[in-house]
């Protein structure tokens, strides 16, 4: 009983200490309002007091003790702004540099272990496809040469790809860094998210504090979205030896399905990339008057295109089998043309 009344006496103490006495504050209040007092000219009475709290260099508002709607719009200001700040410092980090990748120790002893066992699959298809070209031969058949051309094509493009895989692998992945790097610059600005925060507040209201908040969460979605990519290539790599050594089989040939998708990931990546810079530009621009949402919206809808990319780009033509179609049918063409000939 005296230990509850204890606790109750403390918290009442705390309580009454942290109502009487002010927090400290070093926010200069009101410059931000003095800097753009006539661009709020038309704003709501509502909105240009809690405008005047507004402190740019601290990025946040001083609320009174008792100012509930203040402080519900400090939580989703401040939530927003740490979300920003953090997406920032790993936006450079969704590069995929060909160190993350090739000699991870992480993944060179999964890909050693993959690698000893193409070699054995890659002995197995070549045996069996042998065997394959010695019966059309002795069977006389008419395509036995187109047969023979083809697997002796495949069987060097996949001692080709594994003899110089790593190699092959870190100059993709070179390229793609140049590339991603040209792009993140485009963005990197020190005071980016300053910008990004005192823009959008000048845009529709007290909308414009959920609309930072909403733009922090599309971040970070669109973040581990990047990662995944990352982790996508990096099993993509692991399995590449399995996949090279099946080129030369007719029935489990996942060459094409892999090669397919190692290029897919990388232009994804690149184009979410490229959405959400071109997004992030699209907040660093003023409105033009209180109230104009068009750069916010148009920002927004750059965010929301990067989430979908990866969907759009799974219904593309070459992420379906139409291409090998295509190939097939030119191949049967020309074999028919050879046959005329005869």
């Amino acid at each position: 009983m005296k230990k509850t009344k204890w606790l109750i006496s403390f918290v009442l103490l705390i309580t009454l200490a942290i109502t009487i006495f002010p927090t400290v504050s070093f926010a200069d209040e009101g410059d931000y309002y003095d800097q753009y007092e006539a661009f709020f000219e038309n704003a709501p009475e509502s909105y240009k007091d809690f405008i005047k709290k507004y402190d740019p260099d601290e990025r946040t508002v001083s609320c009174g003790r008792f100012d509930v709607s203040c402080h519900v719009y400090k939580i989703a200001l401040d939530s927003g702004v740490s979300a920003m700040d953090f997406i920032k410092d790993l936006m450079k980090k969704t590069v995929i540099s060909p160190t993350d990748i090739v000699g991870n120790s992480s993944y060179e002893a999964y890909k050693d272990g993959i690698f000893a066992l193409s070699k054995i699959v890659l002995a197995i298809f070549i045996a069996f496809n042998a065997a394959k070209i010695v019966s059309l031969r002795m069977g006389d058949a008419e395509d036995s040469a187109t047969v023979w051309n083809e697997k002796i094509v495949s069987i060097v493009v996949s001692a080709f790809f594994l003899f110089v895989y790593d190699s092959i692998i870190e100059w993709i992945l070179h390229a793609q860094e140049l590339m991603m790097h040209e792009i993140i610059d485009t963005i990197s600005s020190e005071d980016m998210i300053l910008n990004m925060v005192t823009n959008i507040l000048m845009g529709p209201g007290l909308f414009s504090i959920i609309v930072i908040l909403v733009i922090g969460i599309l971040l970070i979605v669109l973040m581990l979205q990047l990662f995944y990519r990352t982790a996508f290539v990096a099993i993509l790599y692991i399995a590449g030896p399995i996949a090279i050594a099946t080129k030369i089989n007719d029935t489990y040939n996942f060459f094409d399905f892999w090669l397919k998708n190692f290029i897919i990931a990388f232009v994804t990546l690149a184009l979410q990339l490229i959405a959400i810079a071109v997004g992030l530009n699209q907040f660093l621009i003023p409105p033009s008057y209180f109230g104009d949402t068009y750069h916010l919206f148009m920002g927004a809808a750059f965010f929301i295109l990067s989430l979908t990319l990866p969907g759009i780009l799974g219904q593309w033509g070459f992420s379906t089998g139409s291409a090998r179609s295509v190939a097939s049918g030119a191949k049967s063409a020309v074999k028919m043309m050879v046959l005329k000939r005869k």
